[in-house]
């Protein structure tokens, strides 16, 4: 090998030396990482506690209790009076278990109640649908019978003549005050007469009261009257119907039997008093109204045309059934069965219970009795399902009938009017429930000279009452620990675990690294071994060149 040769290859070594020496310091490096590592999970092992298995005898304690003759009660509590008493000596807590009658609120999901829907409208001139339409142009279309008008703001509305029938009728009749609603309560049968007398509720200048009469219309007269009934009642008109008339104020009603719906223990029953047709004639856009003679007054100078929409709503009559089980209106001669009235007192009394009762449903049942004499005036039904009897009011009937119909379904008549009902039913039961009756008394508590009590005497007990000490374990607390002990087991396990699998983890990159140190040992002699070759190599390539030049 030549001089330059040995030289570079002596180079090249040292460069490989210097390598593997900087590469197991980095090694070493990281060994030192990942014993720290492992140090610190040692330590949080040992920072761990080990959990602790509950003794049971630390949930054991003396119980005192004794009987009555009727109940078993428990002394639960007591401390030592702060002042002398001449006759006690502590105050005491005892509980004893007894059947309580308590009136209990369920409800039902669903209740597919079925009634019959009847849609009302009501007029609100507040309302806030209701606007002023300031015309600036207006057509009438002789070939359709249409009004086309246009405000100011360039909106077009055309009216169309209203045909006064179904809905359409009841909304002109709430707009245009055409109908009253009256109580049958306010009509009274002259029986010698046959005529009905309608107190109005109000009251002439002597502060009498007003009363209109109404007589019966002989429906198989072809006279002015009988004609103006047909004018009036249109297709509602029915000759077999019982109809009455006053001169007075034109006004109609027709008899569905006043004196049955007097006795009617559901909703207040009303009469509806119609008015005579006067033949005013009605335009309508699909939803607001105005009369013919409104739309021809229109002028430039007096160009407010005022559109008038009624608000719909309804009510329920006539429940019948809750699901399949069939409900049934309580009179009020059902009322006087001793039972049914001591199951529902018993049930409103604990809905006004502030803890355990229900605003809504005391209200609700509040509502079926008179506020001044308590007399019940309705609204109370029963059903039977799975052979008991059970209470529900009309406020929670017609509630859950109602949401059927809520929203965007307003307008949409649901199946039988039942579904969907997304209101739950309330309804109502009073039974005997086993309950935990609490006393909180002073009482005199002897003891047996072994620091045990003996006997008992209450401050309003003359009874002195011989105390039995049994030993007793708090169950359901030694469960909730044991529970607490497992839970905490198999976290520590856990932890223990994960540090285990950590370790083992730091450990195998470890053994990498060492196998990789002992790999640069190797190498390391290997490469020493090579340099010490290469340099005597040098040095004999040195020397013969030296003896060469000198001539040796």
């Amino acid at each position: 090998m030549g001089m330059a040769a040995s030289q570079a290859r002596y180079l090249q070594l040292s460069a490989r030396k210097t390598n593997t020496e900087y590469e197991g310091q980095q090694l070493n490096q990281e060994r030192v990482v990942l014993a720290n590592r492992t140090a610190d999970l040692f330590n949080q092992m040992l920072t761990m506690s080990v959990p602790t298995c509950p003794d049971s005898n630390d949930f054991t304690k003396v119980q005192y209790s004794w009987s009555d003759g009727y109940n078993d009660a428990v002394l639960s509590d007591y401390y030592q009076l702060s002042t002398a008493d001449e006759e006690y000596n502590y105050v005491v807590t005892s509980y004893h278990y007894e059947d309580v009658y308590t009136g209990s609120r369920r409800q039902i999901n669903d209740p597919k109640i079925q009634s019959d829907r009847t849609v009302e409208y009501k007029y609100d001139s507040t309302y806030n649908k209701n606007l002023e339409f300031i015309v600036s142009a207006m057509q009438y279309n002789l070939k359709d019978d249409t009004y086309i008008i246009m405000n100011e703001k360039r909106v077009q509305k055309t009216f169309e003549r209203a045909l006064d029938g179904g809905d359409v009728r009841l909304e002109l009749d709430s707009i245009f005050g055409r109908t009253k609603k009256a109580s049958s309560q306010d009509f009274t049968l002259d029986e010698a007469t046959g005529n009905y007398i309608y107190n109005t509720g109000e009251v002439d200048e002597e502060g009498k009261p007003i009363t209109l009469t109404y007589v019966p219309v002989d429906t198989e007269l072809d006279d002015e009257k009988v004609k103006l009934l047909k004018a009036t009642y249109k297709t509602e008109y029915n000759p077999e119907n019982a109809y009455f008339y006053n001169e007075e104020t034109g006004t109609f009603f027709v008899d569905e039997g006043i004196e049955r719906l007097k006795l009617n223990m559901g909703m207040p029953p009303e009469i509806t008093i119609r008015k005579q047709d006067d033949g005013t004639v009605y335009y309508t856009d699909g939803e607001r109204y105005v009369t013919l003679a409104e739309l021809q007054n229109i002028t430039p100078e007096n160009n407010k045309l005022v559109l008038k929409q009624a608000i719909e709503s309804m009510y329920f009559s006539n429940f019948a059934y809750v699901g399949n089980c069939k409900l049934h209106q309580l009179t009020l001669e059902d009322y006087q069965d001793e039972d049914i009235q001591t199951e529902l007192r018993q049930i409103i009394i604990d809905m006004h219970d502030e803890e355990k009762g229900h605003k809504v449903s005391a209200a609700n049942l509040d509502a079926c009795f008179d506020p001044v004499t308590d007399e019940y005036k309705g609204g109370i039904y029963t059903f039977k399902m799975n052979n008991v009897v059970y209470y529900t009011t009309l406020a929670d009937l017609e509630a859950s009938a109602q949401s059927a119909f809520e929203n965007d379904n307003q307008k949409i008549i649901a199946d039988n009017n039942i579904d969907p009902q997304t209101t739950k039913l309330a309804y109502y039961k009073a039974v005997y429930l086993n309950t935990k009756i609490e006393d909180t008394t002073k009482a005199l508590l002897e003891t047996d000279g072994k620091g045990r009590f003996k006997s008992v005497r209450f401050e309003d007990d003359s009874t002195v009452y011989t105390l039995n000490t049994e030993t007793i374990t708090d169950e359901d607390a030694y469960r909730d620990a044991m529970n607490q002990y497992y839970y905490k087991q198999e976290k520590y396990d856990k932890a223990i675990r994960d540090i285990n699998a950590k370790t083992e983890l730091i450990q195998a990159q470890d053994r990498t690294l060492e196998l990789r140190m002992k790999q640069l040992d190797t190498e390391q002699n290997a490469l020493q071994t090579e340099m010490e070759a290469v340099k005597k190599v040098i040095s004999k390539n040195v020397e013969t060149t030296f003896k060469t030049f000198s001539g040796g």
